[in-house]
């Protein structure tokens, strides 16, 4: 099977094409370890995990104000320290994907270890949620070229879809620079949910979400996300909590380029995300894919 097709949607109304709405369960300070030096006096796990829960709270609250449901990606380890922040949010009706155990990058995992760790980390989510988990996505969207072998592991591991390939190639730690940009299914069965990505002047740009979402003017996000429902797309939105909920920690020294990309925009996350919620229609991605798979989706 090859490239999914849906339904032309209407930017007027943003009725018929629905996007998935993802949220990235981390700390800020795991979440950006890998990406440049940060002191140990930081790696502070109780403090990191107040800071998950009274922040994806907010997220939770944002979304039951615009009753909307997404998926949220946990780690694994989340599920074993703060497991009541997952059952929470499977208990509002959210789906619950995994986010690899820690949040380590793919590629720099050794294949038996990763196997072992996604294996716990699935495990440990359907206990506490109650749910079966469809979908992963890689910290760091870190299945690259060096790391194809994952998605494998993944068919193997029972996940239905992966959502971590970044279809361009400018960012210097993830993306496939021609990789399928579309929902498609893998030759090995795998259903591949890549991060959303538009073209202009002849090259593919990202968007949806994250640092994009923080950095690019709000107009230019929902430009971007109704062309691609008008090509009748699904988007693939993506945040992580502490770019919307309260806390978010002053790690220092970090150069003003850092400090920029890391840190625009985070305070207004909670009234941006609303704004975004209004203009298009947001689901979890499992629901996008039953819609195609019907009664072979399980």
């Amino acid at each position: 099977m090859g490239k999914i097709d849906f339904p032309i949607g209407s930017y007027k109304s943003q009725a018929t094409v629905l996007s998935a709405l993802t949220i990235d369960v981390e700390g800020f300070v795991e979440s950006n370890r890998q990406s440049f030096p940060i002191a140990d006096r930081y790696a502070d796990r109780s403090a990191e995990d107040r800071e998950i829960e009274r922040n994806t709270d907010v997220v939770l609250e944002a979304l039951a104000e615009a009753d909307t449901k997404a998926t949220f990606f946990f780690l694994g380890r989340i599920a074993r320290d703060i497991p009541g922040i997952v059952r929470r949010t499977a208990e509002a009706g959210h789906e619950i994907g995994c986010h690899n155990y820690a949040h380590l990058r793919v590629f720099e995992i050794e294949p038996r270890e990763f196997r072992e760790k996604l294996s716990a980390a699935k495990g440990d989510l359907e206990d506490v949620s109650g749910q079966r988990v469809y979908g992963f996505r890689a910290p760091d969207f870190s299945i690259t070229r060096a790391s194809l072998w994952a998605l494998d592991l993944l068919k193997e591991l029972a996940f239905f879809y992966d959502s971590s390939i970044y279809p361009f190639g400018l960012h210097d730690v993830y993306g496939i620079k021609d990789a399928n940009p579309s929902v498609h299914t893998l030759p090995n069965g795998l259903v591949e949910f890549p991060l959303s990505t538009t073209t202009v002047l002849g090259k593919r740009l990202p968007f949806g979400g994250g640092g994009y979402f923080r950095l690019y003017p709000l107009w230019l996000t929902k430009a971007f996300l109704a062309k691609l429902n008008q090509q009748g797309h699904p988007g693939m939105f993506y945040i992580h909590p502490y770019e919307v909920g309260p806390v978010i920690p002053k790690v220092k020294p970090m150069s003003g380029y850092r400090r920029f990309r890391h840190y625009y925009n985070c305070g207004k996350g909670r009234t941006r995300l609303p704004k975004i919620l209004k203009a298009f229609r947001f689901v979890p991605a499992i629901e996008i894919l039953k819609g195609h798979y019907g009664t072979d989706f399980a």
